[in-house]
């Protein structure tokens, strides 16, 4: 009876979502997926014109059609840095949270001059057209190399496409819910510069990025805005596939290929190391698995094995991304002059002292969440180093560890079992047993391991579901290096490389405040790029950024882009000059 309630609500709650989805869909009934509401992705970029040896910081924001207002059906979203040859030269996921997500391109000097295209879309997205992304162009110069033809004029103009030099002027709108101010127009070297963010009453709280960055005369004058960019959008069109939303982190999917055979068959995946994850699916009858992954992982590589079901016969193929339409893209072409010459020199020069240096002023990277470890009650952990070390694992289990012993099967190979907590019976189901992190189904592996190499063993005595599959236990066994898996093998085991979310960073912010003036004193400080917030949540009438001018001289822009709380879209520009 439980069964038949539980089916009968998902059926109800799919008709509602059906039902609302009808309001999404557009006139000509092109969608070939219902929706609750449609997505699409505003990306602010620190630049359009980069250096190789420069960072391009960006912020992405993950938006409900038409709405302003941040998405919560994706979590993962693909920005991909695009030549004009339709190549993917970089390729970012990005975990969102909340509907925002952020990080940088570094531009290296493998890449060469030439006119790109920044994409960015969600899987979700793709059901409008697998050419329904957001885009932006982007210039890379590469002077290190002398073949930059591609952007010479066909009649050797000295004219730039795309591109203006012309005075800018304050463009922050006054009748807006947001404004910014400047305490003056003009400062020096390594002065703090205040910024202040004025709302008027509660209708500027939102969330935004900002970046303060010298004007590049180089780079073009009218850049995609939060108040532009629904216009750029392709029409929808029909999508013969459905995509799924990855709407609990990323949306790994595979298929077994051959013969599955009859009975149940259940694919385990592990993510090994320091930090593992171990999950399971269920394929379909077409051989289909979905693997949902919302925790962060440490692993480069998944690890697939079938854990029940018909041996041989078959192999556990990963999907490969979903493809673009990249065919209607359209790049602006620029073009170099000589009176060029001298600004890129400068700006080459001043990025080569800057990464000389970068050791000082670094970035860091913010470390994921750990991964619970709970097994549940009746969960034991042995530090072997507490206890007498014994030369084998075999008599390290027999020594040490409590409710586990090793007995043979019918076919003579040894197996771990676990004994439950009573008033529980033995029920003759093996445990889980891992050794950081890498499922060993051949428990025979575990016994040839050196004693030496281990630091610690955990014990669960907990019956433990993984869909239809149960499990007697956990026998989890960390190395002191967590590598047990770089020098593993087996042919029931397939390895796959994951295309992982970049991690996240603490960007860093240059200050001269108080003893730092003397610490920074004798290094030299070029920076372009003053200031990246890429997440900047503005909730009270009044609030101050303070930063600090470099030893650049020249106009400088701040730029904020985003979006309040109600979906309306910001976008600010203000200007200052150092002397």
């Amino acid at each position: 009876m439980k069964r038949k309630i539980v089916l009968l609500a998902m059926s109800f709650h799919l008709i509602a979502l059906h039902m609302s989805a009808q309001d999404t869909m557009v006139n000509n009934g092109s969608n070939a997926i219902l929706v609750p509401y449609q997505e699409q992705i505003y990306l602010h970029p620190n630049t359009t014109m980069a250096f190789v040896g420069e960072y391009m910081y960006y912020t992405l924001y993950c938006l409900r059609e038409n709405t302003g207002q941040l998405s919560d059906v994706s979590k993962i979203a693909y920005v991909k840095l695009v030549d004009q040859d339709k190549n993917v030269v970089l390729n970012h996921k990005i975990k969102l949270e909340q509907g925002i997500g952020d990080s940088n391109f570094f531009i290296p000097s493998s890449i060469p001059s030439g006119n790109y295209m920044l994409l960015a879309y969600t899987k979700w997205m793709l059901n409008n057209g697998r050419n329904y992304f957001y885009s932006e162009d982007i210039t890379i110069l590469n002077p290190y190399t002398s073949d930059q033809a591609i952007f010479r004029s066909e009649n050797e103009k000295d004219t730039i496409v795309g591109v203006g030099t012309e005075a800018v002027t304050n463009t922050s709108i006054e009748n807006g819910p947001l404004q910014m101010e400047l305490g003056k127009t003009a400062y020096v070297s390594r002065e703090p510069i205040s910024l202040k963010m004025v709302s008027h009453l509660t209708e500027g709280f939102g969330n935004y990025s900002i970046s303060v960055k010298k004007v590049d005369e180089l780079e073009k004058a009218n850049r995609k805005s939060t108040l532009t960019y629904i216009t750029e959008y392709p029409p929808k069109e029909k999508n013969g596939q459905s995509i799924l939303p990855e709407m609990r982190g990323e949306l790994l999917t595979g298929r077994v290929i051959g013969d599955m055979g009859k009975g149940d068959m259940v694919i385990g995946a592990s993510f090994p190391g320091e930090d593992y994850l171990f999950k399971m699916a269920t394929p379909n009858d077409e051989g289909q698995f979905f693997i949902n992954v919302a925790e962060d992982y440490s692993s480069e590589n998944i690890y697939l094995q079938t854990i029940s079901g018909k041996d041989g016969g078959y192999r556990i193929a990963l999907d490969e991304e979903e493809g673009l339409d990249l065919g209607q893209l359209r790049f602006e072409n620029f073009e170099l002059n000589k009176e060029m010459a001298a600004i890129i020199q400068e700006r080459s020069v001043y990025n080569q002292i800057e990464n000389a240096y970068y050791s000082s002023r670094p970035d860091t990277i913010l470390i994921g969440k750990p991964n619970d470890r709970f097994y549940g009650t009746g969960t034991m952990t042995y530090v072997l180093d507490d206890y007498t070390r014994f030369s084998s694992i075999k008599e390290t289990f027999v020594e040490v560890i409590e409710h586990v012993w090793i007995q043979e099967n019918g076919k003579g190979k040894p197996e771990f079992h676990v004994r439950p907590i009573a008033p529980y019976m033995e029920s003759g189901e093996l445990p889980l047993v891992f050794v950081d992190g890498l499922l060993l189904q051949d428990h025979e592996r575990l016994l040839t391991l050196s004693a030496a190499q281990v630091k610690s063993i955990t014990i669960s005595r907990d019956h433990h579901f993984y869909g239809n599959k149960t499990f007697q236990g956990i026998v989890d066994v960390v190395t002191f290096n967590s590598d047990y898996y770089q020098s593993y093998y087996s042919k029931d085991v397939g390895v796959h490389k994951l295309f992982k979310p970049n991690e996240d960073k603490n960007y860093y912010h240059q200050s001269y405040e108080g003893e730092l003036k003397n610490v920074y004193r004798r290094l030299p400080d070029f920076r372009y790029q003053l200031l990246w917030l890429p997440r900047y949540g503005l909730s009270e009438k009044e609030q101050e950024v303070v930063f600090y001018s470099s030893d650049i001289k020249g106009k400088y822009e701040i730029s904020l882009e985003g979006f309040t709380y109600n979906g309306i879209p910001v976008s600010l520009k203000k200007h200052f000059v150092v002397e």
